[in-house]
């Protein structure tokens, strides 16, 4: 029979049970930093190469905005982390993604800086703020964010829409942010641009379901990264938009939110040549 010693005036505690690290073994993690050697590793690295461009593309609008290199920097760090950090608190991950991996917040601090100091407005197809190289990282990005946000909902055991919802949030709620701290109309939810939001639902959908099925975790990423992609290419391509409601009139918006339309119009048509002209090359 064993016997325990308890120490004069100390009381016994329970011991704490340990809790598992963002970093621990999971199907459904990932690894510290990017590597080619797993599935989950090569989702490591499209997620910091979505954070620079979204970093990019946040400080590209911020400076068009007119704002110095304080706003170019903080509307850059919430383009790129944004919406992980959204996620993150509605699933009560705190300290917040950012904070466990610091690493994320250099990627943002050195990718703002180089691009307020060397972008130029001149550049041409295919670097320029509407070429393809930018809109190719964004898309990869947009997968890649999906598939994380819902990945981190399945970990805790989440029903299925809940995942997909969380996959939605992490890979737009950045550029919703971006848009309104930018006074500009936000992109994701207006008929005309191409549908956004729907890209990152369908490749949080596809992941999830996926996993529902017992694939193994290589199947279950590369289907929902690339069928992200996939939509998203498709839908800048054929012009794919959602419905407007019936009693929608255009005619009897603000000057300002007109001329917001009309800009993203624009960049719109802009990306959609240059994307058709990458593919038929």
């Amino acid at each position: 029979m064993k016997t325990i010693s308890v120490v004069k005036g100390e009381k016994m505690r329970p011991k704490k049970a340990k809790v598992a690290g963002p970093h621990d073994h999971h199907p459904d993690g990932l690894t510290r930093y990017p590597t080619t050697s797993s599935a989950n590793g090569i989702l490591r690295g499209l997620d910091w190469l979505g954070t620079v461009s979204f970093a990019a593309s946040g400080t590209i609008m911020a400076g068009y905005a007119g704002m110095d290199s304080l706003g170019c920097t903080i509307v850059g760090a919430i383009t790129a982390t944004g919406g992980g950090t959204i996620r993150d608190l509605l699933l009560g991950n705190v300290p917040v993604f950012w904070m466990a991996e610091v690493e994320y917040l250099w990627l943002v601090l050195i990718t703002v800086g180089l691009t307020f100091n060397f972008f130029d407005k001149r550049l041409t197809y295919p670097f320029g703020e509407n070429g393809v190289i930018l809109y190719a990282t964004d898309t990869l990005g947009l997968g890649a964010f999906s598939v994380i946000g819902a990945m981190n909902a399945v970990r805790m055991g989440l029903p299925a829409v809940v995942c997909v919802t969380c996959g939605m949030v992490t890979a737009t709620f950045g550029g919703i942010m971006r848009d309104i701290l930018c006074c500009k109309p936000v992109r994701i939810v207006h008929s005309h641009a191409e549908i956004y939001s729907v890209t990152a639902i369908t490749g949080a959908s596809v992941f999830v379901g996926l996993r529902r099925l017992g694939l193994p975790p290589v199947f279950r990423i590369m289907g929902g990264v690339l069928s992200a992609v996939s939509m998203r290419y498709w839908a800048t391509k054929y012009n794919i938009t959602l419905p407007v409601a019936s009693w929608f009139n255009p005619n009897r918006l603000s000057p300002a939110a007109q001329q917001g339309n009309d800009v993203i119009l624009l960049q719109k048509n802009d990306v959609t040549q240059h994307v058709t002209k990458a593919v038929e090359k």
